[in-house]
């Protein structure tokens, strides 16, 4: 469905029961839409009402001058999404870049109940060193030097074919290992051509750096916040998830044993076991 706020319409795809806890569920990217986490995420609809947001000026969303695009904005929009469905109470779940935006909810807006930082970091001053050092080290070379070359391509993206093209070559570095069934599944499903890609605001947030430095104000979250990454991510590190759960009162961590950034498709029953005993232990059954 199609939902009007400030000035651009923005889709959201519902799946599960109406009955259930409403639960946001935002993509990573920049530039990419809720096909990245449906149908992944889509059996913990037996206990959420899922809903999944394509940003603001991506996927089947309105498009919009990327220049007008930053974290704030896309969290106001959770909000102005929340109002606009009647939810008095609501959670968010955030993945990767769709994660930072969940931060920045987080501590700005602070009206879910509970929040999951899935791959997630709080600095990326101290998050793109170690982006560069897992890059230097990735074996083998062959696939090093592909996902070198797909970065240095992004602000260039031009066409949904591009990102198309750019996301293959990136993903085996988001993994723990391509040998894996989770790995094949993934790989297998982009090549069904579901996901509608923004390249101009892919090329946009690679020209531009990534303004995500929440650390000094992680003490403002208020609300049961899970942090969650891949024993293996070599993007958002256990380092990241670690510094950004130190912050957080009160906050829990989740280290998923044998998977990348992609966790979820990774070690799914590890992943989302954590996921529902989180809102059971904090009032959401």
């Amino acid at each position: 469905m199609d939902i009007p706020i400030d000035g651009a319409s923005v889709f959201v795809l519902p799946v599960g029961d109406e009955r259930n806890y409403p639960l946001f569920v935002i993509h990573g990217g920049p530039g990419l839409d809720h096909t990245e986490m449906s149908p992944w995420l889509d059996s913990l609809s037996d206990t959420f009402r899922l809903l999944y947001i394509d940003l603001r000026g991506q996927g089947r969303s309105q498009r919009v001058d990327p220049a007008t695009l930053t974290l704030s904005r896309f969290a106001l929009d959770v909000t102005r999404l929340a109002e606009a469905l009647g939810l008095a109470r609501y959670a968010v779940l955030g993945h990767s870049f769709g994660s930072f935006v969940a931060l920045a909810h987080a501590i700005e807006q602070g009206g879910a109940s509970h929040y999951v930082l899935s791959a997630c970091t709080a600095s990326f001053t101290k998050t793109a060193p170690e982006i560069q050092r897992n890059l230097a080290t990735f074996e083998p070379v062959e696939l090093r030097d592909q996902v070198t070359r797909s970065w240095a391509l992004e602000p260039h993206a031009k066409t949904q074919e591009d990102v198309a093209r750019l996301m293959a070559m990136q993903m085996p570095f988001h993994f723990a290992t391509t040998r894996s069934d989770a790995y094949r599944r993934y790989t297998e499903d982009e090549k069904r051509g579901r996901a509608i890609y923004a390249p101009e605001v892919l090329a946009y947030f690679a020209t531009n750096e990534y303004p995500i430095e929440y650390e000094d104000q992680l003490g403002k979250i208020t609300r049961p916040t899970l942090v969650v990454t891949g024993e293996f991510d070599r993007t958002c590190t256990p380092r990241a998830a670690r510094d950004l759960h130190a912050g957080v009162p009160g906050g829990e961590l989740l280290i998923v044993p044998d998977a990348g950034h992609q966790s979820f498709i990774e070690q799914p029953d590890i992943y989302f076991s954590a996921v529902r005993d989180f809102f059971a232990r904090n009032g959401v059954a």
